[in-house]
């Protein structure tokens, strides 16, 4: 049987940018898939009472200086996006629309991630002109992107998987699961891969 970790992420995570790109060294070590499940943070915290760092000072201090600590250790480029905490649902709408092409859906989930988090001003994904500027430098059709974000099966989907998360127990992202067993944040990857190797 083919081991699965289901990875619920939302682009305006740091924590999920990292986790994407430690991803791809345990899938091959575990040979383990790799199952995308974009979801809205937004919606997960409201549901279970979860705040975000900054909402106590002190706390969302430190997370910068770690989150800088961490993507130095791990050899990933993080920079602040000055659009924080930027609105994400057209880019994973857009994701989620792109299901039936696991390659080009790859490809737009390792640019959007970028493109939020690993590059100096990073875009504002709620600007289309942005979302529009994004697509260009990688390669994506605009228009086709935009019809993704709007259309009202990928919101249902958005929705859906936002709402599975919690009720699977999730509280923030990243969220994976192996089975029904649930790890929070790219700091627990490790166990994600021994519970694959149990």
């Amino acid at each position: 049987m083919t081991r699965t970790v289901e990875f619920f992420f939302d682009y305006v995570s740091p924590t999920s940018y990292i986790a994407h790109f430690l991803l791809p060294g345990l899938a091959e070590r575990t040979g383990a898939r790799v199952v995308y499940r974009p979801m809205f943070l937004g919606g997960v915290m409201r549901a279970t009472g979860n705040q975000p760092p900054v909402a106590v000072p002190a706390k969302g201090a430190y997370m910068v200086r770690d989150m800088a600590r961490c993507a130095r250790r791990v050899g990933v480029s993080l920079h602040h996006n000055p659009h924080f905490p930027m609105n994400t649902r057209s880019l994973t709408r857009a994701t989620l629309g792109l299901d039936s092409d696991p390659a080009l859906q790859a490809r737009f989930i390792d640019a959007a991630f970028r493109h939020c988090q690993g590059i100096e001003n990073g875009i504002d994904p709620a600007d289309e002109r942005d979302l529009a500027a994004m697509c260009e430098a990688e390669g994506f059709d605009f228009d086709m992107i935009l019809a993704l974000a709007n259309a009202p099966e990928n919101r249902e989907k958005l929705r859906a998987n936002t709402e599975e998360a919690v009720a699977r127990g999730a509280f923030g992202a990243p969220s994976f699961f192996v089975g029904d067993e649930l790890f929070f944040g790219h700091d627990r990857l490790d166990h994600v891969e021994e519970a694959l190797m149990a």
